[in-house]
């Protein structure tokens, strides 16, 4: 998002931005334990989640800023409040909620790679933890409809998650 500002590209900063923002609301609906709807109704879904008294403002900001510069003061604080969400579900030890400069460039981050590995450093299950650390749900390679619904087509996407064997137990 920066990065796309910094070279003048602010349609294209937007619009990662926004993508940034719809990553941050997944995280609280996963964080709350809710269903995220499809885009129709996700803003209204959004709207009901506890993490939205907090986090509406700073990502209404994000969305409306004209500049990257903006939007990254935004965004960081955006970061910071999902962290200490996560925090306050006790499933890691506590992190940093500080949002800080990427390697020195002007670029709000959270390292949110680093919540990814507490939490798979907590998961017991052998299958579970065979799942590459850091691929994410079939959500984040698609936000078609049809590939969310369909469990014809859901099922094509075992390659990369591997099929478990449940016989173990």
């Amino acid at each position: 998002m920066g990065r796309a500002g910094q070279v003048g590209d602010e349609i294209g900063s937007t619009l990662i931005a926004g993508r940034l923002v719809r990553d941050l609301m997944r995280l609280c609906f996963l964080m709350e334990g809710q269903y995220a709807p499809y885009p129709k109704w996700y803003g209204t879904a959004f709207a009901r989640l506890e993490a939205a008294r907090a986090l509406s403002s700073p990502l209404w900001r994000i969305l409306r800023a004209e500049t990257w510069l903006d939007r990254d003061r935004a965004l960081g604080e955006a970061y910071s409040m999902v962290v200490r969400l996560h925090n306050e579900l006790d499933l890691t030890e506590p992190l940093s909620v500080e949002a800080v400069r990427f390697f020195g460039r002007p670029f709000s981050v959270i390292f949110g790679e680093r919540i990814a590995k507490a939490l798979s450093a907590r998961i017991q299950d052998s299958h579970i933890r065979r799942i590459p650390l850091l691929i994410g749900g079939l959500d984040q390679w698609s936000d078609s409809t049809d590939v969310l619904e369909a469990a014809v087509l859901r099922s094509r996407f075992k390659v990369p998650y591997g099929e478990p064997d449940c016989s173990a137990g």
